[in-house]
């Protein structure tokens, strides 16, 4: 037995939640404690992202903070291997730094740090599958499963590529088995996670049509959220998936990224997909699920986005009317191709053009979610709600606020009777 006690934070995507999870899963196969207090805790241990700039700056300070304790930290997850140089710096005293492929080799670091070796660097990935430590979070119905992980793009913004590299599916057999024992374990949200679902299977043989459709075998009251997925890898067999989707056991939505409006922009951030493409996507899926909830990115001030690419990106938003739009405004990654351009755009303009799409986005929300008052619509009970009542997800994904003590994991119907920016508010229906 381990009896340590750990401490874990974590920053960044759901896929660096999921890693978590099998870090926790991997600890306690050991034996060991995790606790919600760092005062509490033998070992610290932070998972961190390498996204975007203002989340690399607040892990630095983090660990800057954390250097001042007299407790080792084990440092994971993508930024060191983003930007090794400012972690180091930021806590020279470091127990151990890992890549994000590294919980198998978690479990022999921690014993050598809590035995007293520091300065660890382990970097390199394992190869055995971080799938085995599944432990979903305790006290939730909700659940994420990694299908894959990597990428094919090499766009020239981002800098996860160094860290996660090409793609790493996971088995379908093995993906099947995590989600069995999670919904037999009681999980009723299962979200199926990755860089780009899309990429599942690439480097195996197998498909996401497949794995899908293995997964709608699995009997029970749950719902499977599909992550985000490029719409150049789906759209050759987008029918196929659409009809997985007809199943009551997944969410109709759909993350498809369009990052700019202008294929201009597109080219230089080496996307492989035009507008066209990504617009032919949505409007097949909304002919097989007109209510569905389409998610997408914009990124606001890409270099050498004039006026007229952003008044592109504006007019397709506008047009097609997707119902989640996560604006980012440009920031330069390390060792990025976007970083060396000599044509950014000025900070001013960037704010000023996330401001106008914000404004645009925040209407089109509010719009869509009001025409959702006095309908009747399932949900499944995910928790309560920050402010009081109870949370839940429609088929579509949309958040629901009642107001009213539910059994978390049920499936009720509610009629929708007030809605914002951020949910929707229903009463329980009783025909």
């Amino acid at each position: 037995m381990f009896p340590v006690r750990f401490y874990l934070e974590t920053y960044g995507c759901s896929l660096n939640a999921a890693d978590s999870d099998m870090m926790v899963g991997r600890l306690h196969q050991l034996g060991a404690t995790r606790v919600d207090d760092v005062d509490e805790a033998d070992l610290i241990i932070v998972n961190t992202c390498g996204v975007k700039e203002p989340t690399e700056d607040r892990i630095i300070f983090r660990l800057g903070e954390l250097s001042a304790l007299d407790k080792p930290v084990i440092v994971t997850g993508c930024l060191p291997k983003i930007s090794l140089h400012r972690v180091e710096t930021a806590i020279p005293n470091y127990a151990a730094i890992l890549g994000p492929q590294s919980i198998d080799s978690l479990g022999d670091i921690a014993h050598r740090v809590i035995d007293g070796e520091r300065g660890i660097k382990h970097l390199s990935s394992d190869s055995s599958s971080k799938l085995q430590f599944f432990e979903g979070p305790p006290d939730s119905v909700i659940c994420t499963i990694p299908i894959c992980e990597g990428c094919l793009g090499n766009c020239a913004y981002c800098a996860v590529k160094f860290a996660r590299s090409g793609v790493r599916s996971y088995s379908i057999d093995e993906v099947f088995d995590v989600a069995r024992r999670a919904i037999h374990t009681g999980y009723r949200e299962v979200r199926l996670t990755a860089q780009d679902a899309g990429a599942f299977g690439h480097d195996t043989g197998e498909t996401l049509v497949d794995l899908l459709s293995r997964l709608d075998t699995i009997a029970g009251d749950h719902r499977f959220r599909l992550g985000m997925f490029n719409p150049n890898l789906v759209i050759d067999y987008l029918p196929s998936l659409m009809d997985v989707f007809k199943s009551d056991h997944f969410f109709k939505f759909f993350h498809v990224p369009l990052q700019s409006g202008s294929d201009r922009i597109l080219r230089l951030m080496r996307r492989k997909y035009s507008v066209s493409d990504w617009i032919s996507v949505v409007d097949t899926i909304r002919r097989y699920f007109p209510n569905s909830t389409i998610a997408t990115d914009i990124i606001v001030g890409f270099p050498g986005e004039s006026d007229d690419d952003f008044e592109e990106t504006i007019d397709v938003i506008s047009s097609v009317r997707p119902q989640v739009v996560n604006i980012s405004k440009y920031g330069d990654r390390p060792r990025t191709a976007a970083s060396r351009s000599k044509d950014k755009v000025d900070t001013f303009a960037k704010k000023e053009r996330s401001r106008r799409l914000s404004r645009l986005v925040h209407d089109m929300v509010v719009e869509d979610h009001r025409s959702w008052i006095n309908k009747i619509e399932r949900i499944l009970v995910t928790g309560t709600a920050p402010k009081g009542g109870t949370m839940g997800r429609t088929d579509t994904y949309l958040p629901v606020i009642v107001v009213a003590r539910i059994p978390v994991g049920s499936t009720v119907e509610v009629k929708i009777i007030d809605a914002d920016k951020t949910h929707l508010v229903g009463v329980l229906h009783r025909a």
